[in-house]
């Protein structure tokens, strides 16, 4: 599998050891999980992390996760991720944090479009799903732009600080 994808202005590299600092401050920053859930553990970081950095393939029950840098400049941008949800029907899900300073250019829809377009070609991904809080209105936004439909939205189905959220879940077929 490529370690590497490339679009218009951003360069998606999988995940590896020199990314820990990046991942444990990004599960470990409050604004950045606010709609996600509560900041992590050091030691629960960790785990995930070394899950992360294992070969993937379909049949992994980790995610597969990419580093979202700009290409000119190459500064970290944020992280996208996908997981396999359904081998049968091979359906994967995404996910994306993106970095305070880079929200609002447009890079978690062209990050998102490029990895379905990389799922599908290189592993035959047929279906997508993507679930976020009703309330993360930019959140819902990238996901439409990028092509996915809302199908239906679940009252109070997650707690994020101490609070239930109504979820947004969405699909794409390719």
């Amino acid at each position: 599998m490529n370690n590497q994808i490339l679009s218009a202005r951003l360069t998606l590299t999988k995940v590896a050891l020199p990314d820990w600092e990046l991942i444990s401050s990004i599960y470990s920053t409050p604004t950045l999980m606010e709609h996600i859930g509560a900041t992590m553990s050091d030691e629960d970081i960790r785990r995930n992390f070394e899950k992360e950095l294992a070969p993937w393939s379909l049949e992994s029950n980790h995610w597969l996760t990419w580093i979202i840098r700009e290409t000119d400049s190459g500064s970290d941008v944020g992280l996208i991720s996908i997981c396999t949800r359904n081998r049968e029907t091979l359906t994967a899900e995404v996910g994306f944090i993106i970095l305070d300073g880079f929200k609002g250019k447009g890079y978690a829809t062209e990050s998102i479009r490029r990895v379905f377009d990389f799922a599908v070609d290189t592993f035959g991904f047929k279906k997508f799903t993507a679930v976020c809080s009703e309330e993360h209105a930019a959140s819902r936004r990238v996901l439409e732009k990028a092509g996915m439909k809302l199908d239906k939205i679940v009252p109070e189905s997650t707690e994020i600080a101490g609070k239930m959220v109504n979820d947004c879940f969405y699909t794409l077929e390719k």
